[in-house]
């Protein structure tokens, strides 16, 4: 058994948010008393908050969300046969062990897990995620193109968000670029999904990308403290039967499909459907570059090479390819 199997499957059993006594657990799991206690202390070292009440037994604070690999096979249907699962109950980073094991890992691998504890952001940044609260993703795709015809990767990444958002019926959804995914509701945007896309390879010939996912699913309130702008999570807003494993399927079709299209084309093929979505068209702006220089205007288009183009307060405009974008 691997070193998180049994706390998991204990972890399941609680998700329901009801008390399940110890004796129970070890019946359902197959299992000593002693090994569900060890079990517990293990989830509990993970962050998660157990209550244990003499006989009543172990009962979560609230109902739980979690990724479960027979599941999550299930609904990725025909494209299963596809893609090859990667599935870890804990990981430090999916990306991290994508990018280690990038040789040796088949074309199309899927890394899911339910918890990361050093996960990656953009810009040496930590992505938060806590166990039920986020989806983290990563896919391995070995492009049969170098990495210099790779530009506007990750505005494509986007589009494949986007398209899963609408199926998913949430429409008030917007691209922010190059990364993000945001929710506006009234005037006022909220961090639903992000992206880390990490390369190797050549920049001519063959090049392979590690394209990191994280989706904000149910953030609790002390979770959102966390993360350095406003955030929030999906759950509430979806249909009650599209549950976390659908989701993350949904994600990893989309995705898996617009790489397939993109590997025989380039960003200017999607430009249009990215442009439909932007969240910023037309508005003033701060940008960040990467040496943090700073500068300020109004954005007025976005490039076939998925730069972004600005029109800056002296009056001369500028397409930039690496930054970090807000609201001015």
């Amino acid at each position: 058994m691997k070193q998180y199997d049994l706390a998991f499957k204990t972890l399941n059993i609680l998700a329901d948010g009801k008390f399940h006594s110890g004796e129970i657990i070890a019946q359902q799991t197959h299992c000593s008393r002693v090994s569900i206690w060890k079990a517990i202390a293990q989830l509990k070292s993970l962050g998660i908050e157990i209550f244990s009440v003499r006989n009543k037994g172990y009962r979560l604070t609230k109902t739980m969300s979690l990724l479960n690999e027979n599941t999550l096979r299930r609904e990725l249907g025909e494209l299963a046969q596809f893609v090859h699962l990667d599935f870890h109950q804990v990981i430090e980073s999916t990306n991290t062990y994508l990018m280690q094991t990038a040789q040796e890992k088949p074309h199309a691998t899927v890394v899911a897990t339910n918890m990361q504890t050093k996960g990656k952001g953009r810009r040496g940044r930590i992505w938060q995620s806590r166990i039920g609260e986020s989806l983290t993703v990563s896919i391995l795709w070995k492009f049969s193109k170098g990495a210099s015809q790779l530009s506007g990767l990750s505005l494509v990444i986007g589009i494949a968000l986007q398209r899963a958002m609408r199926k998913l019926e949430l429409t008030n959804t917007f691209l922010k670029w190059p990364n993000d995914l945001l929710m506006k509701i009234d005037n006022d945007y909220f961090k639903i999904a992000g992206l880390l896309i990490e390369l190797q390879g050549d920049m001519e010939s063959r090049c392979t990308a590690v394209i990191g996912i994280g989706l904000n699913y149910e953030l609790s309130d002390v979770f959102k403290k966390k993360i350095d702008q406003p955030a929030m999570g999906i759950k509430n807003i979806l249909d009650p039967a599209m549950g976390i494993n659908k989701v993350a399927a949904l994600l990893v079709k989309e995705i898996i499909h617009i790489l397939s299209d993109f590997d025989k084309s380039d960003f200017s093929v999607f430009r249009e459907e990215w442009l439909a979505s932007h969240a910023f068209a037309n508005q003033y702006v701060k940008f960040k570059k990467a040496n943090d220089d700073e500068l300020f205007g109004i954005i007025q288009d976005v490039g076939r090479d998925g730069s972004l183009k600005i029109l800056k307060e002296d009056g001369q405009t500028e397409l930039l390819l690496t930054g970090e974008l807000s609201q001015a």
